[in-house]
């Protein structure tokens, strides 16, 4: 098979470039060893390849890595408490990309002594055994039957059918297919290479008997899964040949020239390289040779994202796609191997942290497409010496993640964690949110409580979310078994961890307060997102509530329009989802936690990020203005630090969006930003927080207004699928409220595909100590109905199930919306609220609390509040900052 771009390399890195590359310790010496190796003069097929103005693919040079550019923003590591790690073996000795030689006893200990071991072997052995047509429905390893005989009437505790009936395969006689021959016929035939097909999910079961044969020491089946790896690779390879003969035809036909390249990925992918790895002893001369080649054939020729792009702009969640990493460690120092791409993906490691995590522990991606990518760290972590590399673990920004970020984003029920932007929820992390981020980090800081907390929370009291599947970008299951760690059973009281009630984050202005950390706290996050990754919604502005033990207005799913999300609308039309917020102000004191959001530019102004037709847009471009500007836009000249609340010094958080880096493109490409008039408004000020005490509530601001003449304006509610209208009462005093619960109320089934209808039946009953929701509407000039709508957006290709939301309407020239939002149980007493119109104060009171709120009308249109309790001499909290003119 000729190979004409990318010639497969047969070349022995030395142990002396190894000890010279882990050696050097500046730039100098560094560029030197990159031009030593022999991948230096080939090309690799990049996240950074582009097309140059003649419609070709321009590929990067191996040689073009730059190892030590991680930017110029300063970070200091710091390794207290971080695990020693047991370095790599030399070259030729496996196992070695997860663990050594010396560390399979303390691997085989972890799974015969940790429950989380125990839990994950039974996982591998229920896809092994199945495998195999050795499955029992009845053994140990099958329980808890969580299939419940609802495929193929099999009983089992992980998603079985993922490996789908061997071919001609059939149920006979109402016995489960494993049990009949067929699977035992086909693993027979793999072992013995007469077979003729191999499902494709069989490859990540062969990487669980590789290792299961090399924990348990068991030689015979070691050698069968050797002979069955070899035979779906030669089956694979046929299988990819055909396809390379059929595209050549195709292209030819077409009168196209058809690029015969490496493959992107080797048969059985990243699974193949565990195989390799954990059965190495045991493969005859021929099966090394063949899954080698195999794996040498394309693993060097591709990096993974942030290899040679600007390191300050290194800030998607590609960064830390391990499946790569695993792919080319598993030949590490034997030939063929490319240590430039391990560097490369180091880079791209250390940059996401820096540039895609912040100081404070938030990221810049929303936590729903983001990863942490532990089980890379760790793989780094074992070859300090060897590379020269620094532990991953001693990052700020990380352990800001694990030790702040969090343990705060968890819900007051302790059922999941809040995340952010596309694929997001508030209910995130039982067992599905990167598992292999969670138990990576309790690994690593094995004495730190906040991070146990969070583990435990992940795994379950019983462990029983531990990854019961072996696919992915990353096999999970394989993961934990082989890291398997426990929580500290003593450590389950989080308000003994001292983590204070409020996270926030001023690079991206994100705000997450709590009444308490009791599991019927009132919580309120408020996101005004002056920092975007790549998956955001247009929600600038946007709310979190939970409190008396549920969650009301989750985090968005998927929600990229406005009306979907928990914040106030104008005329049905939405923010886009590139322009950013701005924080005006954030207070934070012992019984108040306030924050105070600017979507004004949101309105105002929508952006486009310009591509140039044939090679990219460099600074000289820019200064000979040779950037085609499309009509009707003008390049933006704001910088970060212009939108900014916590404003640092360093030059590229300055410089102007029309001159910004490229995310993805070589270093020095950029991809100027240009803006043009959306829908443009006078204000869109939000004030929103929570109020601590006895009876612990939220209020919620809205100083919005399109122009002088009348529009209609929605102040939305994301609600839960569950949550119904049980009243809404017009009051003397011209306020509403709005009376919600659940029809779930304990939210045993916050999936259900059931719609429970938007208002309560008449005549229901709700019984005294049920969750409910009380949505005054204190103040709102124009006020319609409210109600609850069912969005179903079936025309957006983007929506995966529909929204619910609590809707209350007005149609004035400026609404000014206040809204008190008091989460209780039924039969717990409302407050008594009163306005003195006079005064411009409004009284909340209980009979055992008693608060006063104090507004006044700032310079630039925000409502300034100042919030007074009695029998306080001070005020439990004052926000009359006024906002930063932009410049």
């Amino acid at each position: 098979m000729k190979r004409s771009i990318f010639p497969l390399l047969g070349v022995a890195v030395s142990a002396a470039l190894f000890q010279s590359l882990a050696l050097a310790q500046n730039e100098e010496a560094m560029t030197k060893e990159v031009a030593a190796s022999p991948f230096a003069p080939k090309p690799c097929d990049s996240y950074s390849n582009y097309k140059n103005d003649k419609g070709e693919t321009v590929y990067p040079l191996w040689g073009s890595l730059k190892p030590l550019d991680f930017g110029s923003r300063e970070v200091t590591f710091n390794q207290a408490g971080v695990r020693s790690i047991r370095q790599i073996p030399t070259p030729g000795v496996h196992p070695r990309i997860f663990f050594t030689p010396d560390d399979l006893p303390d691997v085989r200990r972890r799974v015969k002594e940790t429950r989380c071991g125990q839990e994950a072997w039974k996982n591998i052995l229920s896809w092994t055994e199945m495998m195999k047509g050795n499955y029992d429905d009845t053994a140990d390893y099958a329980k808890p039957d969580k299939t419940l005989g609802g495929w193929q009437s099999l009983h089992a505790r992980v998603p079985l059918s993922r490996l789908g009936a061997p071919l001609g395969s059939t149920a006979v006689n109402g016995s489960k297919w494993n049990k009949s021959d067929n699977a035992a016929a086909l693993y027979k035939n793999l072992v013995d290479g007469s077979a003729t097909n191999c499902p494709a999910y069989y490859w990540n079961a062969f990487s669980l008997e590789a290792f299961r044969s090399l924990i348990e020491n068991d030689e015979k089946s070691a050698k069968d899964i050797s002979a069955a790896v070899c035979t779906a690779l030669k089956l694979g390879q046929a299988e990819r040949e055909a396809k390379m003969i059929a595209d050549k035809a195709a292209a030819t036909a077409k009168n196209k020239t058809y690029e015969d390249v490496p493959p992107p990925q080797p048969v059985g992918a990243f699974q193949l390289a565990f195989c390799y790895d954990f059965l190495f002893n045991w493969l005859t001369p021929d099966q090394k040779k063949a899954i080698h080649d195999e794996l040498a054939l394309g693993t060097w020729s591709h990096d993974n994202y942030g290899t040679f792009n600007n390191a300050t702009t290194s800030r998607s969640n590609w960064a830390t796609f391990s499946y790569w990493l695993f792919e080319v460690l598993g030949i590490e120092g034997e030939p063929g191997f490319n240590a430039l791409k391990v560097r490369g993906m180091y880079r791209g490691w250390r940059d996401l942290l820096t540039y895609g995590w912040f100081l404070s522990g938030a990221t810049f991606e929303g936590e729903a497409k983001n990863q942490l990518g532990m089980d890379g760290v760790i793989l780094f972590a074992m070859r300090e010496k060897e590379y020269g590399f620094t532990n991953l673990c001693g990052h700020p920004y990380l352990q800001a993640y694990a030790n702040k970020f969090l343990p705060h984003s968890s819900n007051p029920m302790q059922t999941g964690f809040h995340k952010y932007d596309l694929l997001g929820g508030s209910r995130a992390g039982k067992g599905s949110f990167s598992p292999c981020d969670i138990l990576g980090l309790k690994y690593m800081f094995p004495e730190d409580k906040e991070i146990d907390w969070v583990y435990r929370q992940s795994v379950g009291d019983d462990y029983s979310q531990v990854p019961d599947r072996p696919d992915g970008y990353f096999n999970g299951l394989l993961f934990f078994t082989i890291f398997a760690t426990d929580f500290d059973p003593g450590n389950g009281d989080v308000s003994k961890l001292n983590l204070g009630n409020t996270f926030f984050c001023g690079e991206r202005a994100l705000m997450m307060t709590r009444s308490g950390w009791d599991k019927d706290a009132a919580q309120l996050n408020m996101h005004v997102r002056q920092a975007n990754g790549g998956h955001p919604f247009s929600d600038r502005n946007g709310m979190m509530l939970a409190g008396a033990g549920r969650i009301w207005s989750p985090n968005g799913y998927a929600n990229f329009k406005t009306s979907e999300n928990s914040v106030v609308s104008i005329d049905g039309k939405s923010q886009t989802v590139e322009t950013p917020g701005r924080l005006v102000d954030f207070v934070d004191q012992p019984l108040a936690t306030f924050a105070v959001g600017d979507a004004k530019y949101c309105w105002d102004w929508q952006w486009k990020r310009l591509e140039k037709r044939g090679g990219y847009y460099t600074r000289d471009d820019i200064e000979t203005k040779k950037v085609a500007i499309p009509p009707g836009f003008e390049p933006e000249m704001h910088s970060i630090n212009d939108f900014a609340f916590k404003k640092l010094e360093y030059p590229y958080l300055k410089a102007p969006f029309f001159e910004l880096p490229s995310w993805i493109l070589p270093a020095g490409a950029l991809t100027p930003i240009v803006r043009s008039p959306l829908y443009p408004v006078q204000r869109a000020f939000r004030t929103a927080g929570l109020v601590r005490g006895t009876h612990p509530y939220m209020l919620a601001l809205d100083d919005i207004q399109k122009e002088a003449t009348p529009h209609h304006y929605d102040w939305n509610m994301t609600l839960e699928r569950d949550i119904q209208i049980a009243s809404i009462t017009k009051n003397q005093d011209g306020t509403t409220d709005i009376l919600l619960t659940g029809s779930d109320p304990d939210q045993k089934n916050p999936k259900a595909k059931e719609i429970t209808p938007p208002t309560l039946p008449a005549g229901s009953t709700i019984p005294d100590g049920q969750p409910m929701l009380l949505v005054r509407v204190l103040d709102a000039k124009g006020i319609g109905t409210p109600f609850v709508e069912e969005n179903p957006n079936q025309t957006d290709s983007k929506r995966y199930s529909p929204v619910r939301h609590l809707v209350i309407p007005s149609d004035s020239v400026s609404p000014d919306f206040k809204v008190l939002i008091y989460p209780h149980h039924q039969g717990t007493p409302l407050p008594v609220t009163r306005w003195d119109s006079s005064r411009a104060q409004l009284s909340i009171n209980w009979d055992d609390q008693q608060d006063t709120a104090v507004f006044t009308n700032g310079t630039s249109g925000k409502t300034h509040l100042t919030l007074n309790r009695k029998g306080n001499s001070q005020p439990l909290i004052s926000l009359t900052r006024e906002p930063e003119p932009l410049p």
